[in-house]
């Protein structure tokens, strides 16, 4: 009697998987969290949510985004990919830990498979590595332009965004559309 409960739990595995079609399907927005990949292995290190420390003048590296593995890979990969305004920032606080809300409007996309909402909502905990940057920022942020990466993946109870914020500049848009024509010949989603 115990085949039964084991057999609807690899029915769902198996929907979910045909479901989610893998990294960077055009998931329909509010689909199930279980129709999304997990968030494991390569996807931690592309959507790390993080703010490049250049996108916001705290770095004076100069990097070359065209022969950036992770960033052609990020482009590749994300739901969607555009240029974002930060247009709001709130913060609340749950346990005595502060979590900080950036709503980002797409002012302009050059990738999209799935994700489809013009404004998206980022939460940066205490323990993201964003959280240093936005906390010193704070609602200095508003109005601020980056390129952000997004991508959903498996969540317990709703799929969780993931990002990755870079500088908006003409560099990292050119190797992002690059990337993005790269992925279209090649047949990758």
């Amino acid at each position: 009697m115990r085949i039964l409960p084991f057999l609807q739990r690899f029915a769902l595995l198996v929907s979910g998987v045909i479901g989610c079609g893998g990294s960077g399907s055009g998931a329909r927005p509010g689909a199930s969290p279980q129709n999304f990949p997990p968030y494991a292995g390569q996807a931690t290190t592309l959507f790390d949510d993080r703010i490049d420390a250049n996108a916001v003048g705290l770095a004076d590296v100069a990097s070359k985004p065209r022969s950036d593995p992770a960033l052609r890979a990020r482009a590749q990969t994300a739901e969607a990919v555009g240029r974002v305004r930060v247009a709001t920032v709130s913060v609340d606080s749950a346990g005595g830990r502060p979590t900080y809300h950036l709503t980002l409007q797409m002012v302009g996309s050059v990738v999209r498979r799935g994700l489809e909402d013009d404004h998206v909502e980022i939460s940066v905990r205490s323990d993201s590595p964003a959280f240093g940057v936005v906390k010193w920022l704070d609602t200095r942020l508003i109005g601020k332009t980056f390129i952000g990466f997004f991508h959903r993946y498996a969540g317990t109870e709703e799929a969780q965004l993931r990002f990755h914020l870079s500088a908006d500049d003409a560099e990292v848009l050119g190797a992002v559309r690059e990337a993005a024509v790269l992925s279209e010949v090649s047949g990758k989603k």
